[in-house]
């Protein structure tokens, strides 16, 4: 998510509706949920390939904590490992700048999205990052010959947003460009985040296209826009609708709506080895109050794991908590050496979880 960007948030001023979860500070597995703990809110995650392990945005609360991005590799010998922090935010840069010329340096490293693809015969992490101006930067992924030992991520560049910008997830786009969901439009924190809400402070996608500069792209106006996902092709892209409760599929090339797929209280989203994307969906978001800027333990609200057929729009609910228990709420999860591994925007752990 996350879906709002502080603790002081819609859901708290409504909390007298809400049932607030219990936090758990437990790190013992509870059935087939196994927490790894020792990570800042991991809100998004992205696999490197042939099993280089996870990358993960620590994410700032919003802009009201630094974050880094970080490296896990499962097994015996696993921690997390962060790769760049507001102190190392440049590491390696040099003169092949993807983004733009112009573009400020942040004062902080606090990610949001995250997204991993090819970029020519490199590897590119696009990061959604909130300091006093919303960016989005780029890295270059230089991978290690083994896989037991962490990539390095090496600075190209970034791309700086109108102050009114409040960001949420990103993906790349073959003409080296992107894009990226606005939740909605920047004013008083709580007020933006009631009047979107109640469907009064539309939010959108940007695209950047290299040369060209940002614009909204078209027919994308929505509530509270959050996850983003695009097609291995590049030419369709998908996007969480939080409040709307859809996920809407876009061509890319003439900005057109495609499909509309029904599914309710949509984070970030991710593809399956079959094919199918798999969204993390919030069972009840009044149950959350107590999640939003906890650094310690799980705030326990339920969530689901949602695999959808983006061709015939059949879901399929491949993973329930109705608890979040030791974990929860999952804001992404991955497929990765024959598990699922979730983060959230919340707490201080991932979640291993075993299907069956």
């Amino acid at each position: 998510m996350s879906l709002f960007v502080c603790r002081c948030s819609l859901f708290v001023a409504l909390s007298i509706l809400a049932a607030c979860a219990e936090v758990e500070l437990s790190c013992e597995a509870d059935g087939d949920v196994t927490p790894l703990c020792g990570v800042q809110m991991p809100e998004d995650l992205e696999m490197m390939p042939a099993g280089g392990g996870l990358l993960i945005g620590e994410y700032g609360n919003g802009g009201q904590l630094p974050g880094a991005i970080t490296w896990y590799q499962p097994g015996p010998r696993a921690e997390f490992i962060q790769l760049v922090n507001s102190s190392n935010m440049t590491a390696g840069k040099n003169g092949d700048n993807w983004g733009e010329d112009s573009c400020p340096l942040p004062d902080q490293l606090s990610p949001h999205g995250i997204h991993l693809s090819s970029r020519g015969d490199s590897l590119q992490l696009l990061v959604v990052n909130h300091s006093s101006q919303e960016h989005i930067l780029f890295y270059e992924v230089q991978a290690s010959a083994d896989a037991e030992t962490a990539p390095t991520l090496a600075w190209r560049g970034c791309v700086v947003f109108p102050s009114s910008a409040v960001l949420n997830d990103v993906v790349a786009l073959p003409d080296g460009g992107f894009a990226v969901t606005n939740m909605y439009q920047r004013e008083h924190e709580i007020l933006a985040q009631i009047k979107s809400s109640l469907g009064l402070n539309d939010g959108h996608v940007w695209r950047w296209v290299p040369g060209s500069g940002l614009k909204v792209m078209a027919n994308s106006a929505a509530k509270m826009p959050n996850g983003i996902e695009v097609s291995h092709d590049g030419k369709t892209i998908w996007v969480n609708n939080y409040i709307e409760q859809e996920l809407r599929q876009y061509d890319v090339a003439t900005e057109e709506i495609v499909s509309r797929i029904e599914v309710a209280n949509i984070d970030n989203s991710a593809w399956l080895d079959d094919g199918r994307l798999l969204l993390a969906s919030h069972l009840s978001p009044l149950t959350m109050g107590s999640c939003f800027g906890l650094t310690k333990g799980s705030c326990g609200s339920g969530y689901e794991l949602i695999a959808v057929d983006t061709k015939s729009g059949v879901t399929e609910v491949i993973f329930r908590a109705d608890k979040g228990g030791v974990f929860g709420p999952a804001t992404v999860a991955v497929p990765y050496q024959g598990k699922l591994y979730a983060g959230s925007f919340s707490g201080d752990r991932l979640a291993e979880i075993t299907l069956h």
